[in-house]
């Protein structure tokens, strides 16, 4: 007949196997809870025999022979009573708490633990095969959902049309989740970015500390027309575009799609609207240095002579190709830093695969593209109407429209526009690609806010890939079944991405789009 150990029998008895004594958690350093997966060793049926099954146990062929104490015949069996609670007082000793537990169905617990050394002391156990941190349980300790509505939000259709009111009910992004907002500047004094809009002099989620000028400003003109500080917008967009990523709900005029995030103005964008080579390689390459999680670039590339702009950079140029080399190093060097690169496809109506010269009809080299949208490792984002159509005037096409976001169609109108901050404590609805790019950049960040964990350097990692894969495999497929020109992986989604919810979706009643009879 099989005896039956006590439970601190076989922790003694197992514990000698393993050649180490029961662990504890003294001397481990804390750290942020997370949670983990252990899964346990042995023949494990799917049923309330679970054990530290008879295939695994203290076996005669496991290091101690058939002539010692816990011999052939003396098997901790798959009828082994008090082989749960001595799974769980393994866990315990560890410093660990059991939150699911699966041990009958599948020999698994999911257990949350503040030690640092977790999963190392699990693993010095012999019944348990694998230990795992659970990534998607693993959050960023500030990330949490939000808590106030804000007056205006029934304005923000675009908010609706992707889900991020209830998206926020789970996660409103994380204060450590930092997004450079590469433009024009960013009014740092507007009491939408204020933890408190009733008192001026409240904390502000625009970091102005943190902020940059990467633009050289000529007394005389030439590039750079404007001021330095980056908390004062040289015009509007910034601060616009910043409204869309981040406004606090704070009670308080609008709601941004990731409104507990930190923002960073990063000046690349001069108050006549160009934004140069220069500049904008000097940040993206701040970006990286500084390891911001997310940046967003509504705009495309100008040149580097004073007010002069084209759309296309094209190879073939031997300045243009050395503004694309440069922005591309950039781009990848900030990807290498954790940084998640979202751009705005632009407003011409072209097909980006195959563009053409609007003035004569001549098509436009495959080797000329728009930067950075169309640069490696970007989110290119097209823009949609209120009726979830593709905007008349936003580029699109294969390889470069990656998803689409809310950008509105009119300037003005509310109901059609894209309402959001503007500098002076206003607000002002407007239209563009510019305005789709930061919907998609909220998004990303607040996936890095759900599934991204914090380092112990503070900054917050999640790789851009793995950010990336979550935005387009969650967002909304309309139109054609599958990727396809216009709407690319489809319309981005903030409750699916924050939940992770992989699975298709379509949306039949959304219009298709009129590209696709060209």
């Amino acid at each position: 007949m099989r005896k039956r150990f006590g439970l601190v029998a076989v922790i003694a008895a197992i514990a000698l196997l393993v050649g180490a004594p029961v662990v504890s958690t003294g001397g481990a350093s804390p750290g942020d809870t997370k949670r983990y997966l252990v899964v346990f060793s042995g023949d494990y049926a799917v049923d309330s025999t679970y054990a530290v099954g008879g295939g695994y146990a203290v076996l005669c062929n496991y290091a101690v022979a058939s002539g010692y104490a816990v011999g052939c015949n003396y098997a901790v069996g798959s009828g082994y009573a008090v082989a749960h609670d001595y799974a769980v007082s393994l866990v315990t000793a560890a410093g660990g708490t059991v939150a699911n537990d699966m041990l009958n169905q599948i020999g698994v617990l999911a257990v949350d633990s503040s030690n640092a050394l977790f999963a190392d002391l699990m693993r010095t156990y012999a019944v348990v095969q694998e230990v795992g941190q659970d990534f998607a349980a693993s959050r960023v300790p500030d990330g949490g959902p939000e808590q106030t509505a804000d007056p205006m939000e029934a304005l923000q259709w675009g908010m609706k049309q992707i889900q991020a009111p209830e998206a926020h009910a789970i996660q409103a992004g994380a204060r450590s989740v930092q997004v450079g907002i590469l433009d024009t500047g960013i009014d740092g004094a507007h009491l939408d970015f204020k933890d408190d809009p009733a008192n001026p002099l409240s904390p502000s989620n625009v970091d102005c500390a943190n902020g940059r000028n990467s633009i050289t400003f000529v007394p005389d003109g030439g590039p750079g027309v404007g001021v330095e500080d980056p908390c004062i917008d040289n015009g509007f967009h910034g601060t616009h575009v910043a409204g869309i990523v981040g406004a606090q709900a704070n009670g308080h005029g609008v709601v941004g799609v990731a409104p507990n995030v930190t923002l960073i103005p990063v000046k690349v964008c001069d108050s006549s609207g160009y934004c140069y080579a220069s500049a904008v390689v000097d940040g993206i390459t701040y970006a990286g240095d500084k390891k911001f999680e997310v940046i967003n670039m509504s705009f495309f590339v100008d040149d580097d002579t004073f007010q002069v702009s084209t759309e296309f950079k094209c190879m073939d140029d031997p300045q243009q190709r050395a503004f694309r080399r440069a922005v591309e190093r950039a781009i990848q060097y900030a990807r290498t830093q954790g940084v998640v690169p979202v751009a705005a496809l632009g407003n011409s109506d072209q097909d980006l695969a195959q563009p053409v010269n609007k003035d004569t009809g001549e098509d436009i080299p495959n080797s000329c593209e728009v930067v950075p949208a169309e640069s490696a490792g970007v989110i290119g984002t097209a823009a949609l109407g209120s009726s979830k159509q593709k905007a008349s005037y936003s580029n699109y096409g294969t390889g470069a429209a990656d998803v689409t976001a809310p950008g509105g169609t009119s300037t003005g109108n509310p109901a059609t526009g894209v309402y959001s901050t503007f500098p002076g404590n206003t607000w002002a609805a407007i239209s563009g690609t510019s305005m789709a790019s930061p919907h998609t950049a909220g998004v990303a960040a607040l996936i890095v806010s759900q599934f991204g964990t914090l380092g112990a350097d503070g900054d917050v990692k999640l790789s851009p890939t793995a950010a990336e894969s979550i935005l387009q495999g969650t967002a909304v497929d309309q139109g054609l079944t599958g990727y396809d020109k216009c709407f690319g992986h489809g319309r981005i989604n903030a409750l699916r991405a924050v939940q992770k919810q992989t699975g298709n979706a379509y949306d039949a009643v959304a219009p298709f789009c009129p590209e696709y009879q060209e």
